[in-house]
C-alpha cells in the first residue's frame, strides 16, 4: 500500500482501510492508498499549521528558488510522472506530456510572482509620510484536486499558495492519488516538513473535515457544482476564504462563413481532449441549418479517422474514460440527445 504524506513522513495514518486505484483502460488494479480519516486531516493540519511561520518567514528569493526546483524536479520526473499519469488517469501520452510542461510552467510562474508581488509603496499624504502595503499569507490552505488533471490543477492550487508563503493540505481524488504522492516523494521533497502534506481518502472522510477544520483559512476546489455547493455551505459559518473552479456549460458558435473542415477539426479537439472530461470542453454548437450538413460531415469524417486505445501507446489520440459509473452517465447524456434531437430553424439562434 502506498503512504500518506504528512509532516514530512510517508505512513499509513489512522486509516483502517485502503483504497484501490484503477487503470481505467484495462481495470488492473495499479496501487492501494490509504482511506484517511478526520484523524488524518488533524495531523496535517496541525503539522502544516507549525510550519507555517517559518515558511511566511522565509524571504520571497528563498521561496522563489524552491519552487524553480519544484520546476524543475517535474522536468527531470517527466517521462515517469507521464506513464502514471497515463495508467491511473487515461490521457493519451502527449496529453500528460502537456500536462507536465504546464504545471512546471506553473511554479516558475509563481515563483517569479511570489518574487515581485510582495506590496506596493503608495504616493504619501506629506512630506514626512511613507506609505506602503504588504501582502500577507492567510496560514494553512486545504487543496481539494480532482482526477481529470491531477497534476497541474494541483500545481494551480499549490504554486501560488506556496508562493505567497501559505502552507498546504492537499487531498488528492481517490481516483488519482498516486501522482500526488509521487510528487511529494520525489519532487516536493526538499520542502520543510509540514509546508505540503498529502492526505488520501474519500470526500465524506477527509475532504469535509479539511473544509471545516478550524485551522483551514483557505479551501481551493476543482470540481462538480454539486460539491462547490457543499463546500460553500460547509465554509459559510466561518466565513472562510474560497476558490473554487466548477463545472462549464461551454457552446461552439460555427459562423456561416467557416470553414466546415478546420470548424469539425477545432470541435473535435475541444470537445474529446481527456476524451471530453474537462469543465471547459465543448458542450453543445451551434450551426446555421445551410451550414449544417456541410459541417456535420466534415465531424464525422474527422472522427472517424481519432484512434481510441490505451494511452501508452504514442499513437492513441483518445484514450479511456476515468471509470464505469461516468462511462454509464456518459451513456445516458447519448440516449437523452437522441431522444431530444431536432431541426433548430437557424432564425432561433440570435
Amino acid at each position: 500500500m502506498e503512504s500518506m504524506y504528512v509532516n514530512g513522513r510517508f505512513g499509513a495514518g489512522h486509516a483502517q482501510r485502503g483504497i484501490e486505484v484503477e487503470d481505467p483502460a484495462n481495470g488492473e488494479i495499479l496501487a492501494s492508498v490509504p482511506a484517511g480519516t478526520a484523524a488524518d486531516v488533524d495531523d496535517a493540519v496541525a503539522a502544516a499549521k507549525a510550519a507555517f511561520p517559518g515558511w511566511r518567514d522565509t524571504v520571497a528569493n528563498d521561496r522563489a528558488t524552491a519552487l524553480h526546483a519544484v520546476a524543475s524536479k517535474l522536468r527531470a520526473h517527466g517521462e515517469e510522472l507521464v506513464r502514471l499519469l497515463v495508467r491511473e488517469q487515461g490521457k493519451p501520452w502527449s496529453e500528460n506530456e502537456e500536462e507536465i510542461e504546464w504545471s512546471a510552467n506553473t511554479f516558475d510562474y509563481y515563483a517569479e510572482l511570489g518574487r515581485h508581488e510582495m506590496g506596493a509603496v503608495l504616493p504619501p499624504g506629506a512630506a514626512s509620510q511613507f506609505n506602503f502595503t504588504r501582502r500577507e499569507p492567510y496560514g494553512v490552505v486545504g487543496c481539494i484536486i480532482p482526477w481529470n488533471y491531477p497534476l497541474l490543477l494541483l500545481a494551480w492550487k499549490l504554486a501560488p499558495a506556496l508562493a505567497a508563503g501559505n502552507s498546504c493540505v492537499i487531498k488528492p481524488s481517490e481516483l488519482t492519488p498516486l501522482s500526488a504522492l509521487y510528487l511529494a516523494r520525489h519532487v516536493l521533497d526538499h520542502l520543510p516538513a509540514g509546508v505540503v502534506n498529502v492526505v488520501t481518502g474519500l470526500g465524506s472522510e477527509t475532504g469535509e473535515p479539511l473544509v471545516v477544520h478550524p485551522d483551514v483559512s483557505v479551501v481551493a476546489f476543482t470540481g462538480s457544482l454539486a460539491t462547490g455547493q457543499r463546500i460553500a455551505a460547509l465554509a459559510a459559518p466561518a466565513m472562510k476564504k474560497l476558490h473554487l473552479e466548477l463545472g462549464g456549460k461551454d457552446p461552439m458558435v460555427i459562423a456561416e462563413d467557416a470553414d466546415p473542415e478546420q470548424a469539425a477539426r477545432a470541435l473535435a479537439y475541444s470537445a474529446l481532449l481527456n476524451c471530453g472530461q474537462v469543465c471547459t470542453s465543448t458542450e453543445r454548437v451551434y450551426v446555421p441549418a445551410a451550414r449544417a450538413d456541410a459541417f456535420s460531415q466534415a465531424l464525422l469524417e474527422q472522427v472517424r479517422g481519432l484512434r481510441l486505445g490505451s494511452g501508452l501507446s504514442r499513437d492513441t489520440d483518445v484514450g479511456p474514460m476515468i471509470g464505469e459509473r461516468h462511462r454509464a452517465k456518459f451513456e445516458t447524456h447519448v440516449e437523452d440527445a437522441r431522444s431530444l434531437v431536432h431541426p433548430v430553424d437557424e432564425h432561433q439562434i440570435g
